[in-house]
């Protein structure tokens, strides 16, 4: 069953013209603010200049803040832990909408740690769900019909 915040095809808000709007799984973000990932710079563009927006929840937040706080990320980042979760709390405000915990979507992750990423992305309509991750990218078919599109940031075809 689909879940009812998604219609067949396009979501509304695309086909009303609305800003696009793209949940991002924790590593994708660290692809994109921390490690300056070349698969995340078109992307990049779109979300600092405010053609797509960044949709996350406060348990996403606080996910992406830990995982910033792990030694293996500062030593990658050359940077200290403080500062890189003010930088993503910053960039959560300038580039991101933050929202409520979501329902639970009738899709079901096979990592339950993933589920939330499915979850906001049903209930808010999202064009795109940026994951590298398999157990997000398998329900990639099934979400496909319905307006949602999971793929890796190398797959994200986006005009200049």
């Amino acid at each position: 069953m689909a879940p009812a915040a998604l219609q067949a095809g396009t979501p509304a808000a695309a086909r009303a013209g609305a800003t696009p709007r793209w949940v991002l799984d924790t590593n994708v973000v660290l692809d994109w603010l921390v490690f300056d990932d070349a698969h995340m710079r078109k992307a990049d563009a779109w979300l600092r200049e405010g053609r797509a927006r960044w949709l996350h929840t406060p348990a996403m937040l606080e996910e992406l803040c830990e995982v910033v706080s792990r030694e293996q990320v500062l030593r990658r980042a050359r940077a200290e832990a403080g500062a890189l979760g003010r930088s993503m709390r910053e960039a959560s405000r300038a580039h991101g909408m933050l929202l409520p915990e979501p329902a639970p979507c009738p899709w079901r992750c096979s990592d339950p740690d993933d589920q939330m990423f499915i979850d906001l992305a049903a209930q808010e309509r999202a064009q795109y769900l940026l994951t590298r991750d398999k157990a997000l990218l398998a329900l990639a078919p099934r979400c496909a019909a319905l307006g949602l599109r999971i793929l890796r940031p190398a797959d994200l075809a986006l005009p200049d």
